[in-house]
Order: C-alpha cells, then sequence, then structure tokens
C-alpha cells in the first residue's frame, strides 16, 4: 500500500518457544510415550505437537486477517466519509456559482431591457423610426420595386 494508506500491525501471538528441540529434564530420559516405544513415541509427540502448532497457526492466520479485514474496511469507510464530503462540498460550490451567475444574468438582462426600451421611447420621441418601422418600410419598397419592374417590362413589350 501507499504511505499515505492504512497500516496494519499484527499484536497477536508471541512466541514463548525458541527453535530447537526442547532440553529433556534429565540426559539420560529418553524422550517416550511412556509405553517404553522410545523412538516411536517421540516421533508420534513430535507430529502431534506440529499439527498443534499448525492448528494455531492456522488460527493466527485466521485472526489476523480477521483484524487486517476489520480495519482495512474501517479505513476504506474513513476514506469514503471524506471523500463524499468534499465532494458534496465541490457540489454545493458549484451550485453556488451557478445560482450567482444565473441572477446576475437576470439583473444584466433586466438592466439591458430597460435600457433598449429608454432608448426606443426617446428614438420615437424625436421621430427615427423603430426597427419594425424600417422593417416595414424595407418590404414596402421591395413591393413598389417588384411592380415598377412589372409595369416597365409591359412598357417595353407595348411599345416595341
Amino acid at each position: 500500500m501507499s504511505e499515505n494508506g492504512p497500516t496494519i500491525t499484527v499484536t497477536r501471538g508471541k512466541r514463548t518457544e525458541q527453535a530447537g528441540p526442547k532440553p529433556s529434564a534429565s540426559p539420560t530420559r529418553s524422550q517416550s510415550s511412556g509405553w517404553g516405544l522410545s523412538g516411536i513415541g517421540a516421533l508420534v509427540s513430535g507430529v502431534v505437537r506440529g499439527a498443534r502448532a499448525a492448528w494455531w497457526a492456522g488460527l493466527g492466520v485466521v485472526a489476523t486477517a480477521q483484524d487486517a479485514g476489520t480495519q482495512v474496511f474501517d479505513a476504506l469507510v474513513d476514506e469514503g466519509r471524506s471523500w463524499e464530503q468534499a465532494r458534496r462540498e465541490r457540489t454545493e460550490a458549484t451550485a453556488r456559482r451557478v445560482r450567482a451567475m444565473t441572477k446576475e444574468g437576470d439583473v444584466l438582462r433586466a438592466t439591458e431591457e430597460r435600457v433598449q426600451s429608454e432608448v426606443n421611447e426617446m428614438l420615437r420621441r424625436v421621430g427615427v423610426p423603430t426597427r419594425n418601422e424600417v422593417q416595414e418600410l424595407r418590404e414596402g419598397i421591395g413591393a413598389l420595386a417588384d411592380r415598377v419592374e412589372r409595369l416597365a417590362r409591359l412598357a417595353e413589350e407595348n411599345d416595341g
């Protein structure tokens, strides 16, 4: 994991025995099962100790994995919380900026419409035609030019 990620510390399973065979209580006494089978008894005893150690090691693995899993899960929950909070703050900041721009846009549009209305009223008082009046005048002139052109063609045809 990265240096900023969670760390896992194993705190269970302190080893009390040192590696190697146990010294016997007396140097002349052999390790036996007590039935007089020194070689086989020692072998069985060693196998049982090994099996028991393997069992405890397996339990240690399960316990360590469970603890590590819990630690990782808790770290992921904390990370998820902070990520969600940061995302929520970014979203709210963006929403505030959009609302501010919308209000500014409304104010700007209202101001623009008011200025346009005032300018149109002033031009009307002075006698300057409005945009619509100029457009109507253009359309009338276009229609009149078409009629004049048709009359000119008719006059040519009648003269010719």
